[in-house]
């Protein structure tokens, strides 16, 4: 895809403002992989199990909401345990490969991310990305370019990547992530809101 046709892509998708570990990794774009299998080849075993576990746990919990108060406390049990095993395991994969550069991002979506940065990485140049979202306790193994670069405070500067190689399975996760950080986000200022009109 050329620039123009990544950055459509990219504003396609909501982005939400929520900072995640980005671990990045500058390649050159012959190691970008140019098909799905390829990509599904370089992703480490603890991403596809991980992502796997999650899928999984979601598949699974749905359909017991269904069966009334008795099957929603099983739901809550299982989904409590699931979470703690989630947590470990994000916890593994975020201290993977430590040379890497090891950032957070500003905000994220389906169609990437932004993050803000001393080093500068020029328009078209390609990343390996791990992406850590840590509510969802997942971690997302990617090919991402930068398709913008904003100078902003300190020196720093803000990039957009767009993805370029992910799994379909894990855009969709990144879509639901998005989608549940921004309710978060809209539930606390409610509750800010409900305080200021109570005090």
């Amino acid at each position: 895809m050329n620039k123009q046709q990544l950055l459509e892509n990219f504003e396609q998708y909501f982005q939400v403002d929520d900072a995640n570990q980005v671990n990045l990794k500058e390649v050159n774009l012959d190691e970008v992989p140019s098909t799905l299998d390829e990509l599904e080849a370089k992703i480490p075993a603890l991403f596809k199990l991980a992502n796997e576990m999650k899928e999984l746990d979601h598949k699974m919990l749905s359909p017991l909401r269904n069966l009334g108060d008795i099957a929603t406390d099983l739901a809550a049990f299982l989904q409590a345990q699931s979470r703690k095993i989630d947590l470990i395991m994000s916890h593994i994969l975020a201290t993977e490969q430590p040379d890497e550069d090891n950032i957070y991002c500003d905000s994220y979506g389906g169609g990437g991310l932004r993050f803000t940065s001393q080093v500068t990485y020029p328009v078209g140049t390609a990343l390996r990305t791990k992406l850590f979202l840590r509510q969802e306790a997942a971690a997302i193994y990617c090919y991402c370019e930068v398709i913008d670069v904003k100078s902003s405070k300190d020196d720093k500067h803000q990039h957009t990547i767009a993805f370029t190689k992910i799994r379909e399975e894990d855009q969709e996760l990144v879509v639901r992530a998005s989608l549940h950080a921004q309710t978060r986000q809209l539930k606390k200022r409610q509750s800010e809101q409900n305080k200021e009109q109570n005090s």
